[in-house]
């Protein structure tokens, strides 16, 4: 019978070779498979730190957006430009004294004897080339001074907001605004105000139930923590950059992980998932529906004032890439705006017009305009705004 002693030293030389042949497995795993990983094993070959980060916060650079007691976030005054990072390439970005992605100064636009105001989302603020973007290309064209105030992730009450804020430090109002509008812009005025800026990133504060059809406030202290860890990794305790760096390198380390893991939390989506709730067709109900009240109450906001205070209001009409030229995708909104005696252009009915398929216009990967569409826009408006 093989004593205690032998029997300790069996079961040691056992574990010895166990932990030596995981550690071939993963090494041979980790060579040979690509460099994505694996799809039921998410955290494999993926830096953990970097991967939360990025989960919390948006795509914008550091520092680029400031935090804001009314709207949530707006853009930093005064940033020297910055590389702005996208799935189909990268464009420099950066903005003015007034807070907004353009090169007039305030001084210049106080000097100016009148101007023209881009407000509006992503389309609006540019997707592309500054000097190609819609607002600049309109500008170049039509020879109005142009002030381009669009702000990415926002609805129509921020962007009123932003305006309002504007034409204070301007001192006059516009002869002409130029609003665009988007699908998905009721989502932001029904969760407004719904994103702020943590430690230089755009984070969002809800994220949304399509099951309850709900907006679920995010844990804004663990978010502080994942953006804190991903800018400086080593803060972290060394258990937690052990486990992070087993998740990233080691398959057998996964595995194991994966058979304890607790029961999945429900699917939330970003407030994004609201605008399924939304349609914009002929008698689709825009004009009575519940979730798009908060939009229909901010664009009245836009409505009055320009009657008020005698300003040119038109608004842009912007399809999603997949619609780009069904020209019956904004019937019932039209009818909407008709309604309400407001003046429009729908851009399906211009993209139809020029037989233009989607990727002359948008982006391949991206959803937004590409610097050929906006051009196509710019030139647009310019036209029929003469």
């Amino acid at each position: 019978m093989p004593s205690f002693k032998k029997i300790i030293q069996n079961c040691l030389a056992l574990i010895l070779v166990i932990i030596g042949t995981l550690i071939t497995v993963d090494l041979i795993t980790y060579i040979s498979l690509p460099s994505q990983g694996i799809a039921y094993v998410p955290a494999y070959k993926k830096n953990r730190f970097q991967e939360k980060l990025n989960a919390a916060v948006h795509y914008f650079p550091r520092g680029y957006n400031v935090a804001d007691p009314v709207t949530g976030f707006d853009i930093q005054k005064n940033i020297a430009p910055v590389a702005f990072n996208m799935a189909d390439g990268s464009f420099p970005i950066f903005s003015n004294d007034i807070g907004c992605f353009d090169h007039h100064t305030l001084a210049e636009i106080k000097a100016a004897k009148s101007y023209d105001y881009f407000a509006g989302d992503s389309f609006a603020w540019g997707y592309g080339n500054y000097e190609q973007n819609i607002p600049s290309t309109y500008e170049k064209i039509s020879g109005r001074f142009t002030i381009k105030c669009g702000i990415i992730h926002s609805g129509q009450k921020h962007q009123f907001e932003k305006f309002q804020r504007t034409e204070k430090l301007i001192g006059h109002p516009p002869k002409r605004v130029i609003l665009t509008f988007y699908e998905n812009d009721v989502a932001n005025d029904y969760a407004y105000p719904h994103t702020t800026v943590i430690e230089g990133y755009e984070v969002d504060t809800y994220k949304f139930d399509p099951g309850q059809f709900q907006l679920v406030p995010r844990d804004m202290d663990q978010i502080q923590k994942d953006i804190l860890a991903g800018i400086n990794p080593k803060s972290q305790d060394w258990k937690v950059r052990l486990d992070a760096w087993l998740d990233g390198h080691s398959l057998s380390w996964n595995l194991m992980k994966i058979g304890i893991k607790q029961t999945k939390a429900r699917e939330l989506a970003t407030i994004y998932g609201i605008s399924e709730g939304v349609n914009y067709g002929k008698d689709k109900g825009y004009g009575t529906a519940e979730v798009s009240k908060k939009n229909r109450e901010a664009l009245d906001l836009w409505f009055n004032d320009a009657k008020k205070r005698k300003y040119e209001l038109i608004l842009i009409l912007i399809p999603p890439k997949l619609h780009h030229a069904n020209t019956n995708y904004y019937g019932g909104f039209r009818d909407y705006l008709n309604s309400k005696n407001v003046r429009y252009y729908d851009l399906t009915e211009s993209f139809y017009e020029s037989k233009k398929r989607s990727e002359e216009l948008y982006w391949l990967n991206d959803g937004h305009l590409h610097n050929e569409g906006n051009i196509f826009v710019g030139e647009y408006l310019s036209k029929v705004l003469k």
